[in-house]
């Protein structure tokens, strides 16, 4: 929002349209979004002038803010020159639906001179010739009506954070009397019986309301987490004793970064979380076996019978097009992923059970008509290539999902674990945009799922290990973002690495108006069965304690269980229950439940959950030999219990590893990279391999070379032949298999940059990016031989 009258002989526009020279308000409004106020010809003026008159005369009769800025046109008419502002009022004190509508001078005042000290918070000061861009809160109760004149005709109140919820009074004793922000959208985007909604109808302009209403819900609790920074500090218990044994009382400065918590729908951590615990689901029931892609279909008939008898268009009406989702992309439609596991009785172990399943072929229009049709509209990729390089799919001139396929008599499994469906030539084809296309352009589908729900499904078989890390990383992956630029910091006094989370999840977001649609209705962006637990560890005296900084710290020690954690219960539980003894750490979520308000465990009357403790880097040293050990011993009652062998309490948890003989002939390091391996990425395991070489703890690197190399090699080709944008060119040496490949000295040196040693680097994954920087840093202290291990 400007100032209310136009500077420097500008013409007028949005708010001063309403005072500035309005005897010509129609022409001027025409012409400050580049219409023509040539009346001559319909052809030469894009905009009806007479529904322009319409929309102005509807408002100056029954919008509240318009009647405000009318005032403001009188008054600068009675009194020229005067120096005048309108003042918006933020706080309501009664009901604005009420308190808008009588009279315009309640709304707003007109002030001269300066007002600065009787404004309230969220007050809008309009000047009058001010030169200034004012930003307007999203929580004043006129923003929307502000944003919005047509949607919101009256000049109603939006958004206010007094709003009660029904039934309760301010003197109610609830939990939570106000209504927010999400609730406040939800229910303005309801589709009643016999009530005409306004904005349901506004087409694209509905679009941009469900887009602008979730933006504000998510600046809210952005707003609120950022806030909170200032207030909420962790430190481990031991740390804050030693605090209070020097005398120190102040425990308001322990660190001071901006953090994004697992919590946030869709920040980076909520999106790590659900990765690792998906891959837990295959630790306990093996790989899926389906892989499952579903797009919303607009030509559905319950879509086309709820739009009947309006001039809607399923694109308008972007509430209604929901399916269970977990994705929303740029592409309009929204879609959901889904992995599928069997049944162990029905899995399927080789690719002789696919073909009945999994289809990658035109069916024969003879035989089954109705399928043919739905392959045809839904499951035919392109045209693309050189009869469409305009399709979205072409990069580089090549399609960026590999189409057309190779034909192929018999479905069969490539070296990387990706299935190649059977696609015989068998003449059957369709036609789109003029172009014949045959088998080698089938999407994978299966007959049943396509029959029944007429829409693009995408069914693949993905029962292979190399392959599921990368498809739970793609799934939860993150949100569209769109154009960035990088911003390097020119203050050298700034000597300060915090990382502002929130300010990362801000950059470059893209946010449809299908995704708001569903956000406001709360619906759930995962979903997964069964629950998993995480189930946190750490040494004697490191669990962490949650405070507020201004926070006295002997009211924080004193606090009622600030010693205990989900921990320290679980061996306290071991105290008192023999059936916990029977169990390991992990194992404890299938028999007990956890009770945050009770902090403690409890045994589980029904159903089970998966437990998962995430893995942690060697260089952290008894923390990390602590974990090796808590999938070993079973229902310890204290520290001492878990590195206690044959009666005899050891010094450390890894000595206690090693006179368990899980640290004999490097066993435990090989177990370490080929766990790490179920989650973690390929470069990720290599700098852990680089990481055990640099500690000096490995006894025989060779040995642990040659039981990992499978893992520590995982992807090169891979990328080299992403690379090279050529995915059929197989980068080996004198058309050496796979397995002599990962023996072989540093291959491809001639595919390497003058600075050399970088082929691993470049493969960062996106979710790790501070891991390039200490790469670099340990990679120049390795020896030669380490390096040449790391480096195959």
């Amino acid at each position: 929002m400007g100032s209310l009258l136009p500077t420097g002989g500008s013409s007028p526009k949005f708010c001063q349209l309403y005072i500035y020279d309005t005897e010509n308000e129609i022409s001027n409004r025409s012409t400050s979004i580049g219409g023509s106020t040539n009346a001559s010809t319909s052809s030469s003026r894009p905009y009806d002038l007479p529904i322009i008159e319409f929309l102005k005369v509807m408002l100056d009769s029954n919008n509240a803010l318009v009647k405000s800025y009318r005032m403001v046109r009188d008054s600068l008419h009675e009194n020229r020159g005067s120096n005048l502002k309108l003042r918006l009022i933020g706080k309501r004190e009664q009901d604005g639906r009420t308190y808008n509508l009588p009279t315009s001078s309640e709304v707003a005042a007109l002030i001269v001179g300066d007002i600065h000290n009787s404004i309230e918070k969220r007050d809008i000061i309009v000047e009058t010739s001010s030169g200034l861009l004012k930003c307007i809160s999203e929580l004043h109760p006129s923003y929307l009506a502000l944003q919005y004149p047509l949607l919101f005709p009256y000049g109603d109140d939006g958004y206010r954070v007094d709003i009660l919820h029904r039934g309760i009074t301010s003197s109610s004793n609830s939990k939570r009397p106000t209504c927010t922000m999400r609730e406040f959208f939800a229910y303005r985007i309801q589709d009643r019986d016999q009530s005409f909604s306004l904005i349901l109808n506004a087409k694209r302009l509905f679009q941009q309301f469900l887009v602008d209403g979730y933006t504000m819900i998510e600046s809210e609790r952005l707003f609120f987490i950022r806030k909170q920074q200032k207030i909420l500090r962790c430190e481990t218990y031991e740390n804050l004793r030693d605090h209070q044994a020097h005398g120190s009382t102040n425990i308001s400065d322990v660190g001071q970064r901006v953090i994004l918590p697992s919590s946030f729908t869709g920040g980076a951590r909520y999106m790590m979380q659900n990765y690792l615990d998906a891959m837990s689901l295959c630790k306990w029931f093996g790989y899926p076996d389906f892989f499952i892609t579903f797009t919303c279909n607009s030509k559905w008939q319950e879509v086309q019978r709820f739009l009947k008898d309006t001039p809607l268009h399923p694109e308008d009406r972007p509430d209604i097009l929901l399916v269970y989702t977990i994705e929303f992309q740029k592409r309009g439609l929204l879609h959901s992923h889904i992995c599928l596991f069997m049944h162990s009785d029905c899995k399927l172990p080789t690719v002789d059970y696919i073909d009945p399943l999994i289809s990658a072929e035109i069916p024969n229009i003879d035989e089954d008509r109705e399928l043919y049709s739905l392959v045809k509209e839904f499951m035919i990729h392109g045209p693309c290539g050189a009869e469409n390089f305009n399709c979205p799919c072409m990069v580089d001139g090549k399609c960026s999902k590999n189409f057309p396929k190779q034909f192929c008599n018999h479905t069969s499994v490539d070296p990387d674990g990706f299935p190649l469906y059977r696609r015989r030539n068998d003449g059957n084809f369709v036609e789109k945009s003029g172009v014949q296309l045959d088998n080698r352009n089938v999407v994978p589908y299966n007959k049943y799922l396509l029959k029944r729900y007429q829409a693009h499904i995408n069914v693949e078989w993905c029962n292979q290990g190399s392959s599921i890390k990368y498809l739970f990383k793609y799934i939860n992956k993150g949100p569209d973002r769109a154009t960035f630029a990088m911003v390097q910091s020119n203050n050298d006094s700034d000597k300060n690495d915090a990382v502002d989370e929130i300010k990362e999840y801000y950059d470059c977001r893209y946010i449809s108006a299908c995704e708001a649609s569903w956000r406001i209705f709360k619906y759930d962006v995962h979903y997964r069965h069964l629950a998993v637990i995480r189930l946190p560890f750490h040494l004697p005296g490191q669990q962490q304690v949650v405070y507020e900084a201004d926070d006295d710290i002997e009211d924080v020690l004193d606090r009622p269980l600030v010693a205990s954690s989900m921990f320290i219960s679980w061996m306290k539980c071991n105290e008192i229950n023999k059936e916990a003894r029977k169990l390991t750490y992990v194992e404890f979520p299938t028999k007990f439940v956890w009770k945050p308000k009770l902090q403690s465990w409890q045994p589980r009357i029904v159903g089970y959950s998966i437990g998962t403790i995430h893995s942690i880097s060697p260089k952290l040293g008894e923390a990390y030999f602590l974990r090796i050990l808590l999938n070993k011993v079973k229902g310890p009652k204290s520290f001492e219990e878990i590195r206690t062998v044959n009666g005899e309490i050891c010094s450390s948890f890894k000595d206690a590893c090693y006179n368990l003989g899980l640290l004999d002939d490097d066993k435990e390091y090989i177990e370490a990279i080929k766990e790490a391996s179920l989650s973690g990425s390929s470069f990720y395991l290599r700098f852990l391999f680089a990481t055990m070489l640099l500690s000096n703890s490995l006894s025989k690197p060779e040995i642990v070379w040659e039981n990992t190399c499978e893992y520590l090699s995982d992807g090169i080709l891979y990328t080299q032949q992403k690379r090279l944008k050529s995915p059929e060119q197989i980068l080996l040496r004198n058309n050496s298999s796979l397995k002599d490949y990962r023996r072989m000295p540093y291959p491809n040196a001639d595919l390497v940059s003058s600075s050399n040693n970088r082929l691993i680097a470049e493969e960062l994954d996106y979710d790790i990016p501070n891991l390039k920087n200490e790469f670099d840093r340990l990679f120049v202290s390795l020896t030669d031989e380490q390096r040449n291990f790391f480096l195959i």
